[in-house]
């Protein structure tokens, strides 16, 4: 047998790590995630799955008011970029006292969950660094704005950060996933996994998210060990390989590669089988959308029923993309809306079959929304322009839900007035209908993170900014025998 090399060693194995972790410099400490701490029993499972539309949703087509509906088809009837009012889901929320909204026709299944009051609204939410009360308050050159305002890839960053004063290289996943950390117990699988490659969002100081294809790849093609047989010539390579990444230990950058190679083998170990979901509730569904929230069901699943595994927090990134409709916008939300509607019904449905209805919460980001005022004209050309504050969905059994959620703006209702310009009551930053947010994702996230167990001492290291904040619990979110994890 022909001499190896460390190198020639490693490289075998080295396809198995590849992708386990953004970055690995810091990935020792996910073997160490306080093991002499105690996990909370199983039976408190949460898990958060954060679902973000890239290039910034047109929430003005997703939630349309049918109660003045006159001011909406204003503005895009004549371009060709309204809804129908005819062809609106009807929903009538308690918050807004009477007044009748309708969803997008192609989010049916969204809107049958909305009945059951698995969904709800959060209106007009959006980057911001401070409240900002008014189109006044905007245009003081005195109050502090988002740095980079309608850039996709600088208000990407702050939805996923939380940090609209400053960039940073962690997320609020992460971040989350940091601070309770030890309910995990001694377990070296990471709290966030991605499904759609690598992101701010579940990045954090000491947890680096695990990234995995979405299930056109089954679990147990994702950390294979290649090189390998069982001959008494690959056996010997095998101990060798074992031994040889076991040397240098005292070096950090040698010792945080082992490590990152020893954790894809001991996951590759876990993922040992590829779950089954039956029913299969995604049958028929070949989106990506639909692959990554399967993969995502798939790790539940696996999570809840494997003796390795026992997690009690698990945090997932998806992405659907597509949402930057500058132009065909109307076709183009049609297979959007409707491919999103359905994945999330099927997760939703899926997690009431493995018991866990109402421990997971599927919930909405995107850049931003996007100009009232249509760019261009007619229905197959016709779309919007970026713009600053959007709606969003929160799905699953905790939601509080057929209701919308919000802060009250300058036309004293959480949903904006669809007055575009310098008009009393308005939102407006110009003349275009890019609405100021009345919701900080500082909020929207922090009331996501308090049903998930982190405790208010920890919510200043989380969210750096909430304070700036009056409301820091919008209340869409069910509270009703949530614990605090003592061991933050």
């Amino acid at each position: 047998m022909s001499k190896l090399s460390r190198r020639d060693l490693l490289s075998l194995g080295g396809c198995a790590a590849l992708g386990l972790f953004a970055r690995s410099a810091t990935a020792s400490r996910l073997s160490l995630m306080t093991a002499l701490a105690e996990p909370l029993a199983p039976t408190d499972y949460r898990a958060l799955v954060a679902v973000f539309l890239a290039g910034g949703n047109d929430s003005n087509n997703m939630v349309v008011p049918v109660t003045g509906y006159s001011a909406y088809s204003a503005a895009r009837a004549a371009a060709g970029l309204a809804i129908p009012q005819a062809q609106l889901l009807s929903i009538t929320p308690p918050a807004m006292a009477g007044s009748v909204f309708g969803l997008h026709p192609e989010l049916a299944e969204l809107h049958g969950l909305w009945g059951q009051g698995k969904a709800a609204v959060v209106c007009n939410a959006g980057t911001l660094v401070e409240p900002l009360a008014s189109r006044a308050d905007y245009l003081n050159a005195a109050r502090k704005k988002p740095y980079q305002l309608f850039s996709h890839s600088d208000q990407q960053g702050i939805w996923q950060t939380s940090r609209a004063d400053t960039r940073v290289q962690t997320g609020w996943g992460g971040r989350i996933a940091d601070a309770l950390a030890c309910v995990n117990g001694g377990v070296a699988f990471p709290m966030p996994v991605s499904v759609a490659g690598i992101n701010l969002f579940a990045q954090g100081v000491s947890t680096r998210p695990l990234a995995v294809p979405d299930s056109g790849t089954a679990l147990n093609n994702v950390f294979v060990l290649s090189g390998f047989n069982s001959s008494a010539e690959s056996i010997a390579r095998r101990a060798s390989f074992d031994a040889i990444r076991g040397q240098d230990a005292s070096l950090p950058l040698v010792k945080s590669s082992s490590d990152v190679m020893q954790q894809a083998i001991d996951i590759g170990a876990l993922f040992a089988s590829d779950p089954v979901l039956s029913p299969d509730r995604f049958t028929g569904l070949s989106t990506s959308i639909a692959r990554q929230l399967k993969q995502a069901a798939k790790l539940i699943r696996l999570n809840r029923d494997s003796a390795g595994l026992g997690l009690n927090r698990q945090i997932f990134f998806v992405q659907q993309g597509g949402y930057d409709t500058h132009q065909n916008q109307i076709g183009d939300q049609v297979a959007l809306y409707d491919a999103l509607s359905q994945a999330l019904n099927a997760f939703t449905l899926t997690m009431g079959d493995l018991g866990y209805g109402d421990r997971v919460t599927a919930f909405t980001l995107s850049d931003f929304g996007r100009t009232l005022q249509p760019s261009g004209s007619g229905a197959s050309t016709v779309g919007s322009d970026h713009a600053w504050g959007s709606h969003q969905l929160v799905v699953g059994g905790a939601v509080n839900g057929g209701n919308f959620y919000g802060v009250n703006g300058p036309n004293g209702s959480i949903f904006p007035s669809l007055a575009m310009g310098n008009v009393a009551g308005t939102s407006d930053t110009d003349t275009r209908g890019r609405w100021i947010p009345n919701v900080a994702v500082d909020q929207y996230a922090a009331t996501l993170a308090k049903w998930f167990g982190v405790s208010t001492a920890n919510m200043a290291t989380v969210f750096p900014n909430l304070h700036r904040f009056a409301s820091q619990d919008l209340g869409f979110m069910n509270l009703a025998g949530i614990t605090t994890p003592g061991c933050q």
